[in-house]
């Protein structure tokens, strides 16, 4: 007797997974950093906010200093361009893209985080 691989059922059951794994990517890649606020801090206090939904061009923001930092705010978030730090650390965090998301250049005091918008959850457990 010889026994199939994959019977109907668990086809069906396999297409719902991909349906599944499809919108949950695609919801992940939807505009992130709509109604996002990046809040822009130097020791402690804030000096610059910057509504990442209402820009329409990259903005290049020089807060200089001994580390001369550069920012790049873009509509699809913002990130460390340029840092003269020792560790690069704060460049190499990448873009900021979600409310909740920081990222920090220790040597320059300067912190920059993302407020408002939907904050999505880390981690779920059930």
């Amino acid at each position: 007797m010889e026994r199939k691989l994959l019977r109907p059922a668990d086809l069906l059951l396999l297409l719902f997974a991909l349906a599944l794994a499809g919108l949950l990517l695609w919801g992940q890649a939807q505009s992130p950093s709509q109604g996002c606020v990046a809040v822009i801090e130097e020791d402690g206090e804030e000096i610059r906010r910057i509504d990442l939904g209402t820009l329409t061009q990259a903005e290049e923001i020089s807060l200089g200093g001994a580390y001369n930092i550069v920012l790049l705010a873009e509509p699809g978030g913002i990130s460390f361009e340029y840092s003269s730090c020792p560790d690069q650390t704060c460049v190499r965090t990448g873009k900021l893209t979600r409310a909740g998301q920081a990222a920090v250049c220790l040597p320059a005091r300067i912190s920059v985080r993302l407020e408002g918008g939907e904050q999505a959850a880390d981690a779920m457990t059930g």
